[in-house]
């Protein structure tokens, strides 16, 4: 997504605003603007000829304060680009022009290649296309487009036929949820709900599911999520069970075994207004919780499984 105030400064640089991006030329380099919820962000594609250089580049950048200056959340230096992630909020541009002013220059004093130098084999382009590669603009030779092309059809290729089952996914991920629903019934019972016990949850469901060979494909997040789910469940009739299991034995519950506890607490639900309606509520603030705690953990795995995109511009 591209807001106004991205697209006012791509037209003022003759940048193009398509496919939910802007790119082109900038300052000289070759550039993406985009952003969503919260942020903003640039990526320069550039490649560093001298190794030192780019060395002495990311010395300035973690001796500077980004986020005090420019409300940088995140600048990572990647072989073929370089990420910068802003906070967005009122006043946000006026910091990503000096944050512009301030790192462009750095960029071609610390050996940073310009739009003109196609980042695939590092050659002076005379004609070439923009291609789209996972949301980023990249400007390449005609033939370095079509090897890149190829590089990610062979890619996507090799993830739809990597092994793996989905069943053993399952199973692991299941078995995962169970020994994080143990931890959720104790905090819970102890009284408390933290979004850090969804993300404990999600792991383990995650590390199960690895674990046991699941298929690293698109149905690996619908899969977990899932699990969380059943996780969040099993935790929330587990801090029940434990109640009952201390009312039992403190005498309170005369007449009634352990194995009694699952019978009992369905028969609550189904008989007992009250107790449904506060089940639900724990379930609902459970899942709120969980969702909190696993969101970048969600979003990570289905960056991970998902194709990479292709576009020519």
């Amino acid at each position: 997504m591209v807001g106004s105030a991205f697209k006012k400064l791509a037209a003022e640089n003759g940048m193009t605003v398509a496919k939910g991006v802007a790119y082109g030329s900038l300052r000289g380099f070759a550039v993406t603007l985009s952003e969503g919820s919260g942020y903003k962000q640039i990526v320069f594609t550039t490649k560093f000829t001298d190794p030192a250089g780019k060395g002495r580049l990311l010395d300035l950048i973690n001796s500077t304060d980004l986020k005090k200056q420019y409300r940088v959340l995140n600048l990572n230096l990647a072989p073929n680009a370089v990420q910068v992630v802003f906070h967005d909020n009122p006043g946000t541009m006026k910091k990503i022009m000096a944050f512009l002013d301030w790192f462009i220059p750095l960029l071609q004093e610390h050996s940073a290649t310009g739009v003109n130098i196609c980042t695939e084999c590092g050659c002076e382009i005379t004609a070439g296309q923009w291609v789209l590669i996972n949301g980023i603009a990249y400007h390449l030779h005609d033939s370095c487009a079509q090897k890149a092309e190829r590089e990610v059809d062979a890619e996507n290729t090799q993830r739809a036929e990597a092994g793996g089952s989905y069943l053993t996914g399952t199973i692991g991920a299941l078995l995962g949820a169970t020994l994080g629903a143990v931890v959720w019934g104790l905090v819970l019972y102890s009284g408390y709900v933290a979004s850090i016990v969804g993300l404990v949850i999600g792991f383990l469901a995650e590390k199960g599911y690895d674990l046991l060979k699941g298929k690293q494909g698109k149905a690996k997040v619908l899969i977990l999520i899932l699990a969380i789910v059943f996780g969040v469940l099993l935790g929330t009739f587990a801090a029940d069970a434990i109640t009952l299991a201390e009312m039992m034995s403190s005498g309170e519950l005369r007449g009634f075994e352990l194995t009694d506890i699952p019978a009992f607490i369905f028969f609550m639900l189904l008989e007992e207004p009250e107790y449904r309606s506060v089940t639900l509520q724990n379930v609902g603030m459970g899942l709120l919780f969980a969702a909190l705690g696993v969101f970048a953990l969600l979003r990570n795995t289905g960056k991970a499984v998902a194709d990479t995109k292709y576009t020519r511009l």
